[in-house]
C-alpha cells in the first residue's frame, strides 16, 4: 500500500482518495511515504483541527473550518507536503459546490510538490472528480500483520511471548487491524490463553462482523460430497481440482481453480454440492446474496459488490458459493433503462475480478433458470467448467434413497431400493427427500417401523417438476448438450408425458422453450 502511495505522489497525482475504516493505519501508510518522500505530513479532521507530523507524533497546528481547510492548501501549507483529509466527503456533496470547485482546482492546477489524500470508510465521490481523483482501497491485513496484532495483546495481557498457532492466525483472516485485536482480546479475557483452541471464539467475532455487511453469510457446512448422490463427473472433477491449491500444483504450472457455474434443474444437488465443497477442501464457505447487493444510492451497489469481493480475498483460500445468481441479475437486459445500467455495472464488476483475480477464490455460482443468464457469464474463460445437473437416473435415484435412509437412521439394506427407485423415476434429489420424511410419518402415525410400502405410498402421492416441466427440461438438456458438461455420467432417462389433464398448469409451466 505504501509503494502505491508513493508511486502516485511521484506520477504527480494531486488527489488520493483512501477507502479504509482504519485511521491508524492510514496513518501509518502516510507517516512511511512521506518520510521516504522526505515530505512533510499534515493531517486535518473536524476534532483535532490541523495537525502536523513532528517527532514522531501529530503535533496541533491551527483550528481550521472545512470551509478553510481546501484554500489553506492551496495558499498556506508549504512544497513538498501531504496533506490527509479525514472524513472529508459530508463537504464535497452537491450542496456544496465551492468545496467541489476548490478539488477540481487543486487537481486541474497541479500545485507544485504538494498532494492531498481524502481518508474515509467508503467509496463516496463528486462526478465531477471521477476523473481527477485515484482511489486506492486498503486491502485487509495479511498473516504477517494479523501476527503482529497477535503478539500486541499477548503483550497487553502478559502472556507468554511465543510463535502463534498458523490456524489461529488463518482463522483472523478477514478481519481489520481492530477487529482482529477486539477477537483477540475476547479470546484472552474468556480462555485465557490464545492459542489454536481459541479458533472458534475468533470464527464467532468474525461471523458477527461478517454478518453485519448484510451481504454475505458464513457457513459451517457438515455435508460432504459423499452425501451428493450420483454427480460422478462433477464430484471427479471437483476431487482433482482441489489438488490445484497447494504449493506443489503451482510449482508445476498449474492455474488456481477459478470456479464452476451449476446450471440445472431445481432440487437436482447444486446448493448441496456448494456446501459439499467447501467441508471438502476445508475452506471457508460465504454465501454471497446478489440480491442484498443493489442499494439505493447511487454507486451504493458496486461499493457492495468491491467489499464482499475484497472479503472473500481476505479469507482466502475461500469458497464463495452464489446461490440462484441469475434471480440477483434479473433485469440485466434493461438495465441501462430501469436501473441506471446499476445492475450492469455490478455484473461488469463481479467478471472483471473473475478473469483477473489473483487469489484463491473459488466461485461457485448456481441456476436454475439458464434462459435469464447474461451471456457474458455463460462465456468460458469466467469459470473453469460450466455443468449442467440433471434429474438423476434409475441408479443415481437408488443412491439418493440410500442416503437419506442412512441420515434417519435406517438401514439401505432392509428396503427395496430398486423397485423405488424404478417407481420414482423423474424424481428429483430434493423430491426423493421430500418423499422419505413423509414416509417417516406415514409409519410414525400408524406405529409402525417405516417400510418399502411407506416409501411407495408417499411416491404416489408426489406429483414430480418433470411432469409439469417436461418440455422445458427437454429444451435445457438440448441447450446443455452442445453449451456444458454434464454433471452426471449416465444417459439421461426419457421423461414421461404428463396425461393427467386433471392437474391444471401454470402459465410459466406451459412455456415450450426457454430460450427464445
Amino acid at each position: 500500500m505504501v509503494e502505491n502511495i508513493i508511486n502516485a505522489i511521484q506520477a504527480n497525482i494531486k488527489i488520493i482518495q483512501i477507502i479504509s475504516y482504519e485511521q491508524l493505519r492510514v496513518h501509518g501508510f502516510l507517516v512511511k511515504a512521506s518520510q521516504e518522500l522526505k515530505q512533510n505530513l499534515y493531517v486535518w479532521n473536524r476534532i483535532d483541527g490541523l495537525c502536523e507530523w513532528k517527532d514522531k507524533k501529530f503535533e496541533k497546528s491551527e483550528e481550521l473550518p472545512p470551509t478553510q481547510i481546501l484554500e489553506h492548501f492551496l495558499e498556506e501549507i508549504k512544497e513538498n507536503s501531504i496533506l490527509l483529509l479525514e472524513d472529508f466527503y459530508p463537504d464535497f456533496t452537491e450542496d456544496k459546490p465551492s468545496n467541489i470547485a476548490l478539488l477540481r482546482k487543486i487537481a486541474l492546477l497541479k500545485p507544485k510538490n504538494k498532494t492531498l489524500v481524502l481518508s474515509q470508510p467508503f467509496h463516496a465521490l463528486p462526478r465531477e472528480l471521477e476523473k481527477d481523483v485515484l482511489v486506492l482501497d486498503v486491502p485487509y491485513p495479511n498473516h504477517e500483520e494479523i501476527k503482529i496484532i497477535y503478539k500486541d495483546v499477548c503483550k497487553k495481557y502478559g502472556l507468554q511471548d511465543k510463535e502463534p498457532d498458523s490456524e489461529l492466525i488463518d482463522a483472523a483472516l478477514g478481519l481489520t487491524i481492530m477487529e482482529a485485536e477486539r477477537a483477540f482480546s475476547i479470546a484472552v479475557v474468556q480462555d485465557k490463553q490464545l492459542t489454536k483452541y481459541q479458533i472458534p471464539v475468533v470464527i464467532k467475532e468474525k461471523e458477527q462482523i461478517i454478518k453485519k455487511s448484510g451481504f454475505l453469510e458464513y457457513y459451517h457446512p457438515n455435508q460432504t460430497l459423499k452425501d451428493v448422490g450420483g454427480l460422478v463427473n462433477l464430484k471427479s472433477w471437483l476431487t482433482k481440482r482441489g489438488h490445484g491449491f497447494t504449493k506443489e500444483a503451482k510449482d508445476f504450472g498449474l492455474d488456481t481453480p477459478r470456479g464452476i457455474l451449476l446450471l440445472g434443474i431445481p432440487g437436482t444437488g447444486k446448493s448441496l454440492t456448494a456446501k459439499a465443497i467447501g467441508n471438502e477442501w476445508k475452506f471457508p464457505l460465504l454465501k454471497l446474496d446478489m440480491g442484498k447487493i443493489f442499494g439505493g444510492i447511487v454507486g451504493e451497489s458496486e461499493k457492495n459488490i468491491r467489499q464482499a469481493l475484497q472479503i472473500a480475498e481476505a479469507l482466502a483460500p475461500s469458497v464463495l458459493w452464489i446461490d440462484e445468481i441469475e434471480k440477483g441479475l434479473a433485469g440485466m437486459e434493461s438495465s441501462g433503462s430501469t436501473d441506471g445500467g446499476t445492475t450492469a455495472r455490478v455484473l461488469g464488476t463481479f467478471l472483471t475480478w473473475m478473469q483477473e483475480k489473483t487469489k484463491p477464490v473459488f466461485v461457485v455460482a448456481t441456476a436454475n433458470n439458464i434462459a435469464q443468464l447474461p451471456p457474458e457469464l455463460l462465456r468460458k474463460g469466467r469459470v473453469d467448467e460450466i455443468f449442467f445437473v440433471d434429474l438423476p437416473t434409475e441408479k443415481e435415484r437408488k443412491e439418493i434413497l440410500s442416503i437419506h435412509l442412512t441420515k434417519k437412521g435406517r438401514k439401505p439394506d432392509n428396503f427395496d431400493l430398486e423397485l423405488l427407485a424404478k417407481q420414482s423415476k423423474g424424481f428429483s434429489g430434493a423430491e426423493l427427500e421430500e418423499v422419505v420424511k413423509e414416509a417417516l410419518f406415514q409409519a410414525y402415525d400408524a406405529a409402525e417401523l417405516l417400510k418399502t410400502e411407506h416409501i411407495q405410498e408417499a411416491i404416489k402421492k408426489t406429483y414430480p417438476l418433470s411432469k409439469t416441466m417436461r418440455e422445458i427440461i427437454e429444451n435445457m438438456r438440448k441447450w446443455a448438450k452442445s453449451r456444458a458438461v454434464f454433471a452426471s455420467d449416465q444417459e439421461p432417462e426419457t421423461l414421461e408425458q404428463d396425461t393427467n389433464s386433471e392437474v391444471p398448469k401454470l402459465k410459466q409451466e406451459e412455456i415450450h422453450n426457454p430460450f427464445i
